[in-house]
């Protein structure tokens, strides 16, 4: 028994550490423990256009690591938390995990911060899911997950703790940990939302990996400088917060690329605005108003702006039937039409988006006009064939092969930006 014991502690030991474990000093019991990320990011493979006028998609996530300085915002992480016990009667344990004080599901029904439904991590390449429950006995090596998220840069506290029938708590670790941006002189930026409200997914989660996928593997845009916020990250404070963050990075000679998927409407006198009928775009907890992204980007002072909204009724997001410019015409509140944006969106103001169970339809050609995929002729999105598909280029791609089929909807691109738009470094 004291081989066993002795060849469980070594194992446990060697496996990945971000400096929280712990020796049980303490609580004799508990011979050692640990809690640590497993990082996993999204891949994406867009075929070429098929018969029915549309590319396939396939996504896998790929393990990334296990150090808190390899986590990025928006990175899929199963906060692993790992104990040996030794000496101690069999009990019946739940285990705990909180971050900054909120209690963290093991299953994660609501898709909080899994991209769909558990049951398909295996087919995502994700880990399968644990239970908290357990029967906990001696000489034994237990492990916990807990699907997670975070959504910005800054400190956070972790604690993670078995509790038996009787609300003692073992095995107990706390710990502060840091999610810390990496700077370089690449001065390119993304802001990627995916957003599937619980009981009304649409796949918008889909939207979101396939953007990411373009900015992160296809162009090389530091993973940094990517805030990627999906299902539950993408609350409303989440999102300014993510805004301010890029504002603050960014500058007149900045490429910035914004891409949000999800469900849109339209609310009258909903933001502070002088138009009228503005945009809406549900996110996880309320909306976000297109006198609220037309802020953003005035914030940034970027002149080199690729926005793509993937909603119905996103015209309100600068289409060129967005009446923002007219109404604002006298007074100082920004509007989406400014000069130095490209902007894309996947319907007008009065009509509705459409998306299938692979993701919308806009976002699924315009990823792919921009990593290169050809339509059934062979074509791609680089119409003068220099070797180079501009932001311009891929929208009027795709803008192209939705109108064209008349049953995809009535997609837009509202070029106001000087020259070409490359997203190449």
């Amino acid at each position: 028994m004291r081989k066993l014991a002795a060849v469980l502690v070594l194992m446990l030991l060697v496996l990945p550490l971000t400096g929280c474990l712990d020796s049980g000093d303490a609580e004799p019991s508990v011979v050692a423990r640990q809690c640590y990320p497993e990082i996993y990011r999204p891949t994406c493979e867009i075929s070429d256009i098929q018969q029915n006028g549309l590319p396939a998609v396939d996504i896998q996530y790929e393990h990334a690591g296990g150090r808190m300085d390899n986590v990025s915002v928006g990175d899929m992480v199963f906060l692993t938390y790992q104990v040996f016990l030794h000496n101690v009667a069999s009990f019946e344990g739940t285990a705990h995990c909180l971050v900054d004080g909120r209690e963290l599901s093991p299953r994660d029904r609501q898709h909080r911060y899994l991209p769909t439904d558990g049951g398909q991590n295996e087919a995502l390449g994700l880990p399968a899911l644990t239970t908290e429950q357990r029967t906990l006995n001696n000489d034994a090596v237990y492990t916990f997950r807990w699907p997670y998220r975070f959504a910005g840069y800054g400190v956070y506290s972790i604690e993670c703790y078995i509790e038996d029938g009787n609300g003692t708590r073992h095995a107990n670790i706390s710990r502060t940990v840091s999610v810390d941006y990496a700077a370089t002189d690449d001065d390119r930026w993304g802001l990627v939302i995916g957003a599937d409200p619980v009981d009304n997914e649409i796949a918008a989660w889909k939207d979101g990996v396939m953007a990411f996928d373009t900015l992160y593997t296809h162009y090389g845009i530091p993973r940094d400088n990517i805030l990627y916020l999906s299902n539950g990250c993408a609350t409303r404070s989440n999102v300014t917060a993510a805004m301010d963050w890029l504002s603050g990075h960014t500058g007149q000679a900045s490429r910035l690329v914004f891409w949000i998927s999800g469900h849109g409407g339209i609310e009258w006198w909903g933001d502070d605005d002088r138009e009228p009928r503005d945009g809406t775009i549900q996110i996880w907890d309320g909306v976000l108003y297109d006198g609220d992204i037309a802020s953003f980007f005035a914030d940034t002072g970027s002149m080199n702006i690729l926005s793509v909204v993937d909603t119905c009724y996103s015209g309100e997001f600068g289409g060129p039937d967005d009446l923002e410019s007219v109404a604002n015409l006298f007074s100082d509140d920004p509007n989406m039409e400014e000069d130095g944006r490209v902007l894309v969106t996947a319907s007008t103001t009065f009509n509705r988006a459409i998306a299938t169970e692979d993701g919308g339809i806009l976002t699924m050609l315009m990823a792919g006009a921009l990593q290169g995929i050809t339509d059934r002729g062979d074509d791609t999105a680089d119409f003068n064939d220099d070797g180079v598909i501009t932001a311009e280029e891929a929208a009027t791609w795709a803008v192209l092969h939705i109108n064209l089929q008349l049953r995809y909807g009535f997609a837009q691109m509202n070029d106001c930006h000087q020259g070409d738009l490359t997203l190449t470094q």
